[in-house]
């Protein structure tokens, strides 16, 4: 899933050079890492409100494989009613204690 936004990116934006690619990989590849984190970040209620993801949404994912599918927006999970709301569907503090 990685590779689509990627290849679109490359097909798309045709006056992007390689370094403008790169960096968007680089930043892609970062958020991919931070929605695995399990780690609640000061951001993460206003990131929701725009409807980008979290990882409190993605862990919902893995906890149950058929709801917040998006990595990097939930629009399309709310659209389609596959979202589900982290702090009501599964109230987890994941760095509760640290």
């Amino acid at each position: 899933m990685i590779l689509i936004p990627l290849f679109a990116t490359a097909h798309l934006v045709r006056d992007c050079n390689v370094w403008t690619y790169m960096a968007f990989g680089s930043m892609y590849a970062n958020w991919l890492v931070l929605i695995h984190s399990e780690f609640v970040f000061p951001w993460d209620g206003i990131f929701r409100k725009f409807g980008l993801g979290t990882p409190g949404d993605h862990h919902v994912h893995h906890k149950v494989f058929k709801y917040n599918y998006g990595h990097l927006f939930m629009w399309f999970d709310q659209i389609a009613g596959t979202y589900r709301d982290p702090q009501m569907y599964a109230p987890k503090l994941f760095n509760h204690g640290v």
